[in-house]
C-alpha cells in the first residue's frame, strides 16, 4: 500500500534475501545434529581430501617413473645404434684395406694368371711398328680466332656484323 502524496512510498519492507555463496563443503548444520555426528562428518571429509591427494601424488610419481623408464629405454636403444655404427665402420675400413690390397700390380698379375689362364707376351708375339719421324700439324682457321671467350655483348657485336 502506498500513501497519498507527492512521492508514493512503500509502507511495508520486505527483506530481500541474500543468495549463498558456494564454499567448500562442510558438514551439514543442522540443529538436531549432535557435535560428535558433526565432528565424524568432518574426519570423513578430511579422509576423504587426504585420500584424493595421496591418489594425485602417487600418479604424478608414477607418471614421472614412467617417464624415466622411457628415456632409458631411449638411451639404450642410442648406445646400441652406437655401437652397431662402430662396427659398421670398422667393417668398412677393413674393406677398403682388402679393395686396396686387391689394387696392386702383383696381385692382378698373379689373379690374371690363375684365374684366366693368362701369360705374358714373348719376343715372338711382340710387333714393332715402324712411323715417319715427320709430325704434321694442321691449324683450323676457326681455332685461331676464337681463343678467348666473348663476352655477352661481343657476341651480339658479331651477330650483327654477320648480318651485313
Amino acid at each position: 500500500m502506498y500513501q497519498y502524496e507527492t512521492s508514493p512510498r512503500k509502507l511495508t519492507e520486505y527483506d530481500i534475501p541474500k543468495k549463498e555463496t558456494k564454499k567448500a563443503k562442510k558438514p551439514k548444520k543442522s540443529p538436531k545434529m549432535s557435535k560428535k555426528k558433526m565432528m565424524e562428518q568432518e574426519t570423513k571429509m578430511a579422509k576423504f581430501n587426504f585420500t584424493i591427494i595421496l591418489i594425485l601424488a602417487l600418479g604424478c610419481l608414477l607418471l614421472i617413473v614412467y617417464r624415466n623408464v622411457q628415456i632409458n629405454e631411449s638411451f639404450s636403444e642410442v648406445q646400441g645404434l652406437e655401437k652397431q655404427i662402430a662396427s659398421l665402420e670398422k667393417e668398412n675400413s677393413q674393406i677398403s684395406v682388402n679393395i686396396q690390397n686387391s689394387l696392386n700390380l702383383n696381385n692382378i698379375e698373379t689373379a690374371a694368371a690363375v684365374n684366366l689362364g693368362m701369360q705374358k707376351l714373348t719376343n715372338k708375339q711382340t710387333v714393332y711398328v715402324s712411323l715417319d719421324t715427320k709430325d704434321y700439324v694442321e691449324v683450323s682457321p676457326s681455332s685461331t680466332t676464337d681463343t678467348k671467350e666473348k663476352s655477352f655483348l661481343g657476341k651480339l657485336w658479331d651477330k650483327f656484323l654477320d648480318l651485313f
